[in-house]
């Protein structure tokens, strides 16, 4: 079925520049009242045919009108679908398809006469232009939206932002970091539809709502020393700077009448009637809870400023249900019992370690630093509209691989282990080539009693085999693997992703693992090609034993040599909304790999 939409350029003062069409022949299922079908549909200055109006957009579909657009445009489009792209004017001295042109890997192919050509953005999603110059002067400009169609963008996006930003963060506010509370910030280029995405992410029931409920019954305290004046019968705690206190003060010493009391005759007569005592409470106004109470007013004031930029619809509604959310919130009682906050405590040991504080100060970075920090290889790739998702992908791929690898050696990764830093500009950016080894434990992986008796071994005997046998796991990224080298490959430089160096018994193999930001269109699965590219890598790398495929499907696919060996290529489900299971089933999958090496090496 044919879609397309003309749009004709008309500018404020109603001066009509020409007419786009973007068109595309799409096989697939569109949702659309049957009375629509194959008609034309006029709203405003745009003719839809087989285009469908929608209050909430598919990945499915190429193009689609998208009725509730405030950060949104209203036409959104597809990455990796392929549009034909026309103008139609009766003025040849205009320069049309400015921004599509002068961008960096342009979109967008076009013939000799530079009116009509092909539109495919890959797997760039984001915010773009069909826009209209002449002589450098903006005449015309026409948003449109790409958005993906492998994750789910408006909350997949914001989720690998968030998790990438969390790692990082904590990685750089260690007390041992090189750019510890002396970070640069660069100036933000965030749109405000970044920051509803962000809203959105931090609004899910797991995050902010589930840490305020976990805070509203476990807030940090402090014993707090308090001067109480009690009368002198229910003082419990006298001590010798109490007394000289009391009768240094002769306003608070009343005489008595005649006692045989000790005291009576030491003090003359005079006793006290009141004693300040030293006292010790808890006391909930402590730095972390006003940086806590200070985060939350800080969200509030961001929805305030949104709100003021957006129109009527879905956003707005949104945004109003966190306004109120917030307020429900902040109307704890204990929050009047919390100060403004001075300054943040951001090496507090209490917001960087302590569960639900720590979550906060995770939020926190994520809005106020996140992808500002001077991070070379992210900073331009994630600002303003355009957005590299297969970058993001692969960035974010990494860092929940390290995740798997350190808890499969018990191993904390550590700043330097994975940053550069320029000293003179506080640029960070990602080491490339071995970055760690990792020491493995065996026992980790095996159950030894049971192994024991399973294949009839003796146990002192596995004991000595576990103890002797030294395990070590090198992680690389971006590792290049050429001739003359040690990283050894017996054709073309290669250069995964990923790779996985585990060394025992003077032996060693290689594992290798490419992200890819792609799906079959057909199957929703992984792509062959991507399959084929892993039989390179495991075919001219010395040493390398299997190589997969981290993609955002669903289905797990391995494919062995021959039955019983480990010799392998295959694909891996990586999603931001799965990543938990996603990431134990890679840690199972790995623990049981290595073992079935030894075992059979």
């Amino acid at each position: 079925m044919e879609q397309y939409i003309k749009i004709k350029a008309i500018d404020e003062d109603n001066n009509l520049f020409g007419t786009f069409k973007l068109s595309i022949d799409y096989t697939g299922f569109i949702n659309l009242p049957t009375d629509s079908i194959n008609k034309e549909i006029t709203l405003g200055n745009l003719i839809l045919y087989n285009v469908p109006i929608v209050e909430s957009f598919d990945n499915r579909t190429p193009i689609q009108y998208y009725k509730n657009s405030n950060f949104n445009a209203n036409v959104m489009l597809l990455e990796e679908h392929k549009y034909t792209v026309e103008f139609e004017s009766d003025d040849s001295d205009l320069d049309v398809f400015y921004s599509l042109k002068n961008t960096k890997n342009s979109p967008i192919e076009l013939f000799p006469n530079k009116s009509l050509g092909f539109l495919n953005f890959g797997s760039y999603v984001g915010k773009t232009f069909l826009d209209i110059f002449r002589e450098d002067k903006s005449l015309y400009k026409f948003p449109i939206e790409v958005r993906s169609r492998k994750i789910n963008y408006s909350k997949d996006y914001a989720t690998m932002i968030g998790d990438l930003s969390r790692f990082s963060s904590g990685l750089i506010y260690e007390l041992d970091s090189p750019v510890y509370q002396s970070l640069e910030i660069g100036s933000s280029n965030k749109t405000p539809y970044e920051d509803f995405m962000l809203l959105e992410y931090l609004f899910e029931d797991e995050n902010l709502p589930a840490t305020v409920e976990y805070l509203s019954r476990n807030l940090y305290t402090l014993l707090e020393e308090t001067i109480e004046e009690v009368p002198t019968s229910m003082a419990s705690n006298i001590g010798p700077n109490e007394l000289i206190d009391v009768f240094s003060n002769s306003e608070n010493l009343e005489k008595i009448e005649k006692s045989n009391d000790s005291v009576w005759h030491k003090t003359k007569g005079y006793v006290p009637l009141k004693i300040k005592e030293l006292k010790y409470v808890d006391s909930i106004d402590v730095p972390e809870n006003r940086f806590y109470k200070n985060f939350l007013l800080f969200i509030d004031d961001l929805i305030d400023d949104l709100l003021e930029k957006v129109e009527e619809g879905y956003v707005t509604d949104k945004l109003h249900e966190y306004k109120e959310t917030l307020s429900y919130y902040l109307s704890a009682r204990y929050f009047l019992d919390i100060s403004t906050m001075d300054y943040p405590p951001l090496n507090s040991q209490v917001l960087q370690k302590k569960e639900g504080y720590r979550d906060i100060l995770e939020y926190y970075l994520l809005f106020e630093l996140g992808f500002k920090l001077n991070w070379d290889e992210v900073v331009e790739d994630f600002r303003g509209y355009e957005k590299k998702v297969y970058r993001l992908y692969e960035y974010w791929c990494y860092f929940e691989l390290l995740d798997v690898i350190g808890e499969l050696t018990d191993m904390e990764i550590s700043f330097e282990d994975l940053f550069d830093v320029d000293d003179k500009k506080l640029n960070i950016s990602l080491k490339e080539g071995v970055i760690k080894s990792f020491d493995l434990n065996l026992s980790d992986l095996i159950d030894v009693e049971s192994l024991s008796l399973d294949n009839n071994i003796d146990s002192v005997e596995l004991d000595g085999f576990i103890d002797d046998l030294k395990i070590s796991i090198d992680l690389m990224y971006n590792k290049t693997f050429k001739k003359d080298s040690d990283y050894y490959s017996y054709s073309v430089k290669l250069r995964p992703d990923y790779t996985l160096s585990i060394s025992f018994a003077e032996k060693t193999f290689l594992i290798h693992f490419d992200a890819k930001y792609k799906l079959d269109i057909k199957s929703e699965d992984y792509k062959n090609q991507d399959v084929v590219k892993m039989h390179s890598y495991k075919d001219a790398i010395e040493d390398t034993i299997a190589a997969y495929v981290l993609y955002p499907g669903r289905e797990k696919e391995i494919f062995y040599e021959k039955e019983g060996a480990l010799e392998s290529v295959g694909a891996f489900p990586l999603n931001p909304r799965d990543d938990r299971k996603n990431k134990k089933d890679l840690l199972e999958f790995l623990s049981n790999f290595i073992w079935d090496l030894i075992n059979l090496s």
